[in-house]
């Protein structure tokens, strides 16, 4: 190790290359492994997470990420049925207006869950305490918890806020307990109330509104709570057929809840970091091969004082393990940086709803299999180099021009390594394109002139329908009268909302009648009269929402586009009645709509069925303003509207509707950076590739140029000689690599969304960089081809 050392010391530019090259690699991979470690193994930090079950529908909905909500009375039914629960719990979203003293209302995100939630979970608040256990029960149920986030920003985490009274929607409750950040499920949720189910609850199985999660027992697997539940599923659909017939539960692992968001994107990260790997891996191999065919005098002198094979070798791999070492020592730090800044890079309010995101670390797991990947390469490279010191060491005196296998190996490595880069340059290449074509998607919104906010009308100050309905009449008439407004309107889910709408089944009247299990579904919006024009949507048949659509006609509903398209493939739809949830609420269809883009995750455009909100009003809802200047300039001028006609009403998410779509696409801009960085790695791992392999060829050539020179060839032809050379290598490269990406982009338009097909303009302007790329890297090495001396090669022989 000394003489390593020593050695390398003499060389400093080498070993500087070398280490560094294998530093950037590890680094990435280091930080890429972390990365999936935190949101893919150890999203959560519960104890027993391969415990934990989510207990869903096991009927899928129509579209991405939909989240097949179960009947109540089901879930009591599967608590009282399947004993390989040690417990089951269950919960659902509960918007929230808090109010206390001394501060302005805020809108939070919360969720009630039924008192047992916090223990399945197992998890302690860090200040107060959980849920009593009769906390979901009416009159024991006036309790809330709250996350860090919330207890600091609120109440500046004031520790006596515990036993303190709040009001909730206008409800007076009492905070019992605080929870960490980290523990919060939801992911995103600020407080939790208890989930107390009302006597219709218990009988409902027709609408299905609550989620369920429940802890194995020790002595329990997958398989006896499947068994157990596919049970119950048959006997609830032969006691219940009208609501039960073709349900059924699935189970799916609390660890696995985010894979269908995060596993393809990262995984196809985590491919392009070993690629990166291996191309450092390769090029750091073939550099220490040259340079310990450049020792082969040394190491013969040492053969022939005596030093055995192993001992030859033993001075060769010393360097290997010297460089290593200090590249894996190294790229542990290194990768650390690289995580921390790909968790920063999220804002901060997409990232809370992402489960592992802000507490991604390069942990202990990630720096194990850092080692262990450090480890593994040391040994791939202190083997080739081992090996061909021993071989040097014999053939001393030997004829030094390479063989034709000699040849065509370096070719073929060269080749290779051109390959990948080319076809990871296109796979990010086109992944990138079809990014860019999610984000297009809402440029027909016209979003750089849209401000938004979301209101929630609490049910202790607005009981009734028809005070929703008028307050937001009312809003509608105050901010349509500010001179910067053009257009005014509200919308329940807005594009870039980030969360699926709710979709119901429907009966067409003019159909065979169905079952509820078996009638098609839509997503549905609640929207205002002018919310087609807000949003640029065109009136493609019928008419749009009136102001004669009110509380008091009779009930309409306008369909998008594609709506139209599946559902009355062979007629227009306008005109047709359908039956909302298969109940006896005739809605007449009054027009057809232009498709709206909802969220970047929809594979396919969604069937939707608007609803007037004077008809149907929601409380929470989200307004739209058009703006004729900058729509940020209006906040003040909006907050204050709103104010006038209740200040005790928050404003929440109040920006441009252009910041709320760029943080929904946040995430994949994520990976298509991740993607870019791994391509340019690639790239410059591949030049520097070529550039090792071609300088090797040139120096174990040099007698063979030489004589060249000596038979009349210019300097010139020499330098052609190299590049042609290169570029026969090159094209061979370059076929494999569009073969592979090719492969590559079909598996990936499987696992993402929105990925293109390869089109033969990127695959040309690929191409054409590889071959630069290839030249620039075979530049070195031409030049010094051309510039063999003659006379001193005679010298030395």
């Amino acid at each position: 190790m000394r003489l390593a050392i020593r050695s390398l010391s003499r060389a400093p530019g080498l070993a500087v290359a070398i280490a560094g090259t294998l530093t950037i690699a590890l680094a990435f991979t280091i930080g890429t492994v972390g990365m999936l470690d935190g949101l893919l193994l150890h999203p959560y930090p519960y104890p027993r997470l391969r415990q934990l079950l989510l207990v869903r529908d096991s009927k899928p909905r129509e579209g991405a990420h939909q989240g097949r909500a179960i009947a109540v009375a089901d879930f009591l039914d599967a608590r009282e049925s399947a004993p390989a629960f040690s417990t089951l719990a269950a919960w659902r979203p509960q918007p929230l207006v808090i109010t206390n003293a001394g501060a302005e209302p805020e809108r939070v995100e919360a969720a009630a869950v039924t008192a047992n939630f916090f223990p399945m979970l197992g998890v302690t608040p860090i200040l107060g305490r959980a849920f009593a256990a009769d906390a979901d029960r009416v009159g024991q149920d006036d309790v809330v918890l709250m996350s860090r986030r919330l207890w600091n920003s609120r109440f500046g985490a004031d520790r006596s806020v515990v036993g303190r009274e709040v009001r909730l929607n206008g409800r007076p409750v009492t905070i019992v307990g605080i929870i960490r950040d980290e523990d919060c499920y939801p992911s995103g949720v600020d407080a939790w109330i208890p989930l107390v189910f009302t006597r219709a609850d218990v009988v409902e199985r027709a609408a299905q509104r609550i989620a369920a999660i429940g802890r194995l027992s020790d002595a329990a697997t997958d398989h006896d709570a499947d068994g157990q539940l596919t049970s119950l599923s048959r006997a609830l659909a032969s006691r219940y057929p009208l609501t039960n017939r073709g349900r059924g539960f699935e189970l799916l692992p609390l660890q696995r809840e985010q894979y269908e968001f995060t596993a393809p994107l990262f995984l196809f990260v985590l491919a392009a970091a070993l690629l990166v790997l291996a191309l450092a891996v390769v090029n750091v191999a073939n550099l220490l091969v040259a340079r310990t065919l450049d020792r082969r005098r040394e190491l013969a002198v040492r053969a022939m004082l005596g030093a055995s094979g192993g001992r030859v070798a033993a001075v060769a791999v010393g360097e290997v393990v010297v460089m290593t070492a200090a590249a894996t020592a190294c790229a542990a730090v290194a990768g650390s940086g690289v995580l921390n800044a790909v968790r920063v890079s999220l804002p901060e309010g997409i990232a809370r709803w992402i489960a592992g995101w802000t507490s991604m670390r390069v942990g202990a797991g990630a720096l194990a299999a850092g080692i262990g990947i450090g480890l593994l390469v040391t040994i791939a490279i202190a083997g080739v180099v081992a090996l061909t010191a021993v071989r040097s060491a014999r053939q001393i005196g030997a004829s030094t021009r390479p063989t034709h296998r000699s040849t065509w190996g370096r070719r073929l490595v060269v080749a290779g390594e051109l390959g990948f880069a080319t076809a990871l340059l296109l796979g990010a290449s086109v992944m990138v394109a079809g990014f860019t074509r999610i984000a297009a998607a809402f440029e027909t919104l016209a979003p750089s002139r849209l401000l938004r906010f979301t209101l929630t009308l609490p049910e202790s100050r607005y009981p009734e329908d028809a005070q929703v309905a008028s307050f937001h009449s009312a809003l509608m008439d105050r901010v349509r009268n500010l001179a910067e407004i053009e257009q005014a309107a509200l919308i329940r889910n807005e594009p870039a909302s980030n969360v699926p709408n709710p979709t119901v089944p429907f009966q067409r009247e003019d159909a065979p009648a169905l079952q509820p299990a078996d009638m098609p579904r839509a997503d549905v919006e609640v929207v205002s009269l002018a919310a087609f024009e807000t949003l640029r949507l065109s009136i493609v048949a019928g008419r749009g929402l009136a102001e004669s659509d009110g509380a008091g006609a009779a009930r309409v509903a306008v369909v998008s586009r594609t709506a139209a398209r599946r559902f009355w493939p062979d007629r227009n739809p306008v005109g047709a009645t359908i039956r909302l949830g298969g109940n006896t609420l005739a809605v007449r269809i009054v027009g057809v709509v232009s498709d709206l883009t909802l969220n970047w995750y929809d594979p396919e455009t969604r069937p939707i069925i608007f609803l007037p909100d004077a008809q149907s009003p929601a409380r929470t809802t989200t307004v739209i303003l058009r703006t004729r200047t900058d729509p940020m300039s209006l906040a003040r001028r909006v907050r204050a509207a709103v104010a006038e006609l209740d200040e005790r009403q928050p404003l929440s998410g109040l920006e441009a509707l252009n910041t709320t779509i760029a943080d929904s696409l946040s995430p994949i801009r994520v990976i298509e950076r991740l993607l870019l960085v791994g391509a340019v790695l690639a790239s410059a791992l591949a030049a520097l590739g070529i550039y090792a392999v071609l300088g090797h060829w040139v120096a174990s050539r040099r007698r063979e140029l030489g004589v060249r020179f000596a038979l009349g060839a210019t300097a010139a032809s020499i330098a052609r000689l190299v590049l042609c050379e290169a570029l026969l290598t090159a094209a061979g490269g370059m076929v494999a690599g569009v073969a592979l990406a090719i492969v590559a982009v079909r598996v990936a338009g499987g696992a993402l969304l929105g990925v293109p097909s390869l089109n033969p303009r990127t695959t040309i302007t690929v191409a054409i960089a590889a071959i630069a790329l290839t030249l620039v890297a075979s530049v070195g090495p031409a030049r010094r081809a051309s510039r063999v001396d003659v006379a001193e090669l005679l010298r030395l022989e």
